[in-house]
């Protein structure tokens, strides 16, 4: 029985759409699991395209955002206006049309610098467990802004 549960499972999708559609739709389940569970739900947001569809499905199925919070994997350094943006989309397709509250959204301050705004975010992040990360990976084969050939921060003293 534990070897079962610790086995890959991989979920194939015949396009972009019904991967969007399954995703979004697990994310709202999940939701609601951890909210009826513990009264509240950590998500951990990837940026990019990758996700984009299944944020925008998201205002339509999810509910009780009161009791969501967001948190970002990663983040672009550039002004917070500029439209490459990880949070400006996420505000575009998703926040925007939901009430969760401003203070439970975390958004990276990467426009003050990658090192600034890793060691600031760091500070911010919750003692306890998320109920869901999402990651994505990009066509360098990076994630969360962890990028091949790069210091991943992997001492005690790094963000």
């Amino acid at each position: 029985m534990e070897a079962a549960r610790n086995r890959n499972t991989w979920h194939i999708h015949p396009d972009s759409a019904a991967l969007a559609q399954r995703l979004a739709a697990a994310i709202a389940r999940m939701a609601q699991e951890a909210i009826a569970a513990r009264g509240a739900f950590h998500l951990v947001v990837a940026g990019g395209n990758t996700p984009r569809a299944a944020y925008a499905m998201l205002p339509q199925l999810g509910r009780d955002w009161q009791c969501w919070h967001l948190y970002h994997g990663d983040e672009r350094c550039l002004p917070l206006q500029d439209p490459e943006r990880n949070s400006l989309m996420l505000d575009t397709v998703w926040l925007s049309q939901v009430p969760i509250p401003a203070r439970q959204i975390h958004h990276i301050p990467a426009e003050r610098g990658a090192e600034v705004a890793a060691r600031d975010y760091a500070a911010l992040l919750p003692p306890h467990a998320f109920d869901l990360v999402l990651l994505g990976m990009g066509e360098d084969g990076h994630t969360a802004s962890l990028f091949p050939g790069h210091d991943w921060g992997l001492e005690k003293s790094s963000p």
